[in-house]
């Protein structure tokens, strides 16, 4: 399938190009951001999803600017000489709202319907509301990406309202933007709770992992805000010490420690030289520790240029966790097998196994 998809700055923008990399899926971004698009000829378009958006500015920014947004994608795609055969939205809740932004979104949504109509195309507005996920914009358009880069700092979390939300993962959306889940099953993977009961229960989790523990991950919702505040917390604390009790028999060294729910271990041994891995996981919690010889750690920020590196050794074990859509990759840089302890959160499944290759 050929899909063109403009939002690539945003959060719902990354997060629905990376579950188009985890397929090996095609498509061509319309950059909105420049001043002249250019898609050249496109002998089909199988879905046109538009995202881009303005969450923050001024009153003309929020209505007329959403407008013109998706004025200048149907004008790509017409530039291309192909009409697309579905049009898909990533709309907004607000959309019935009388406000700037409320009128922006059904400004914008009513672009696309008549361009969709003109086109002969299957059009679906999606209404999203608190999405949250890895690599939110802090202070800008969520509250979880504001909340996670606070506690990753330490610094107090600003808890201004005492309303009730439903939460959905930016992972979720993307799946349904792509038409793999309906929108109706959409809402229900949302979690509904009060914002002051989400600072708890994300305390609650930060708490447990602060300690380089991992908290119970038994529900969905759980490990979606886990996942979203270890992608805060990586930029200030990648590395987990652990710490060896020793005595006259030699040392004994704790590699993780789980609360709840289900995990897995396995260990590998690897060939100086060699590498593995070069994969990522949509949702899975993974860590690494070098139990013997040499290694370097190299994980990649999916579908950009943000890389870490991180030089490890068994006589010095620290564990590293993996954050989810990063892809990562362990090379022996040791002159003897290197050992390697695998820990994740779930248990394997070889039909559904989160394990996608980077094919950067």
């Amino acid at each position: 399938m050929t899909q063109v998809v403009s939002g690539r700055g945003g959060l719902v923008g990354w997060h629905l190009r990376t579950v188009l990399h985890s397929t090996g899926a095609t498509w061509r971004d319309v950059d909105l951001r420049q001043p002249d698009v250019r898609l050249g000829q496109l002998p089909t378009i199988d879905r046109a999803i538009h995202v881009a958006g303005i969450t923050r500015g001024t009153t003309e920014d929020l209505h007329e600017g959403n407008i013109a947004l998706a004025r200048r994608f149907v004008e790509a795609i017409d530039a291309t000489g192909t009409a697309p055969k579905r049009v898909v939205h990533a709309g907004s809740v607000q959309a019935v709202r009388d406000t700037p932004y409320g009128l922006g979104k059904a400004g914008a949504a009513a672009v696309l319907a008549a361009a969709a109509e003109r086109w002969g195309a299957d059009f679906l507005d999606l209404p999203i509301e608190n999405v949250f996920g890895e690599h939110g914009a802090p202070d800008h358009n969520t509250v979880t990406a504001t909340f996670c880069h606070r506690r990753a700092r330490g610094l107090p979390i600003p808890v201004d309202s005492a309303a009730e939300r439903n939460f959905v993962h930016a992972q979720h959306v993307a799946d349904a933007l792509l038409g793999a889940i309906s929108p109706a099953r959409l809402t229900e993977l949302g979690t509904v709770m009060t914002i002051p009961a989400l600072a708890a229960r994300l305390d609650e989790l930060a708490a447990v992992y602060d300690l380089g523990e991992v908290p119970d991950l038994s529900s969905p919702f759980d490990r979606d805000l886990f996942n979203t505040y270890r992608a805060a917390v990586f930029d200030v604390r990648p590395v987990h010490p652990l710490h060896a009790a020793q005595d006259h028999r030699g040392a004994f060294t704790e590699l993780v420690r789980v609360h709840g729910g289900t995990g897995q271990t396995g260990i590998s041994t690897t060939r100086p030289g060699v590498t593995r891995g070069d994969h990522f996981h949509r949702r899975k919690v993974e860590r690494f520790v070098v139990v013997a010889g040499r290694a370097r750690i190299t994980l990649r920020r999916v579908l950009t240029d943000d890389r870490r590196h991180f030089d490890v050794d068994g006589d010095h074990p620290v564990a590293i966790d993996m954050p989810a859509l990063w892809s990562h990759a362990i090379t022996n840089t040791g002159d003897e097998p290197l050992v390697t302890a695998f820990w994740t959160n779930d248990l394997f499944d070889p039909t559904d196994p989160d394990t996608h290759q980077d094919r950067a």
